[in-house]
């Protein structure tokens, strides 16, 4: 199993079962200890903290040879070969933290959902019809969403949407798009399809598409949090809007 990136709720919980785990090594008795150690070994999958899911695991295997019974007393010895283990811990997290960066979401989006990625967005098969750089793309976006960068997350959604509807309008009229460089695929689309009332419905966001990319395109273009949701959310709707025609 791929490790996992950590969020805040996964940190907090980290923390109080190893405090809970230092105070039942020394007062508390083996069915307390086992149970905090059972639950720390799932770390083995958390990034950046696998040590102490591994730690953990070996603990509960050589302890448990031990103690039978889970209201055996703590004796002194696993008490204090648990204790080393935790400050050394304690020692390893406080660097790891370093790194870590708290982020307060402002935009107006389910922020569980970003944490998860785009995928928790679309269907399965909404999600398979995309390339992987169009994957990563929308990744990406949501990652820009979580850390506020909004003009970003709006430049890498957009990108992504130019690269589905180049590949929709390609695989359902047999032709070519010309044009390769960013925003004028786009421009070519409206080119051929000039009336509104005769684009095809996976193009009803043209219009708000190519608004978006010249506001970005522009030296003092800064997105603030609504716009940069609006535009994430209707790249998913552009997502799921041309998925039937790239299944064909």
């Amino acid at each position: 199993m791929a490790a996992r990136t950590p969020d805040a709720n996964e940190i907090y919980e980290l923390g109080k079962w190893i405090a809970q785990l230092d105070s039942s090594a020394h007062y508390g008795t083996w069915g307390m200890t086992r149970v905090c150690l059972e639950t720390l070994t799932l770390y083995k999958f958390v990034k950046g903290l696998e040590f102490i899911g591994s730690e953990a695991e070996h603990f509960l295997k050589e302890m448990r040879k031990d103690y039978s019974s889970d209201d055996k007393p703590m004796e002194n010895a696993g008490g204090h070969l648990l204790e080393l283990a935790i400050r050394r811990w304690y020692g390893r997290l406080d660097e790891i933290s370093k790194r870590w960066i708290l982020s307060l979401p402002q935009a107006h989006i389910d922020v569980s959902k970003l944490t998860a990625g785009s995928k928790s967005f679309l269907e399965d098969e909404e999600w398979n019809t995309l390339e992987s750089l169009e994957q990563q793309g929308l990744d990406e976006a949501a990652s820009c969403l979580l850390f506020n960068n909004f003009t970003s997350a709006e430049f890498i959604a957009l990108r992504t949407a130019e690269s589905l509807l180049r590949r929709w309008y390609e695989k359902k009229t047999g032709n070519k798009i010309k044009r390769e460089r960013w925003g004028e695929i786009l421009d070519e689309l409206i080119e051929l399809y000039p009336k509104k009332s005769e684009r095809p419905k996976e193009l009803s966001l043209l219009d708000y598409l190519k608004e978006r990319r010249n506001e970005i395109a522009h030296p003092e273009g800064i997105s603030n949090p609504e716009q940069a949701t609006s535009t994430f959310l209707n790249v998913i709707a552009v997502c799921k809007a041309v998925k039937t025609e790239l299944l064909r």
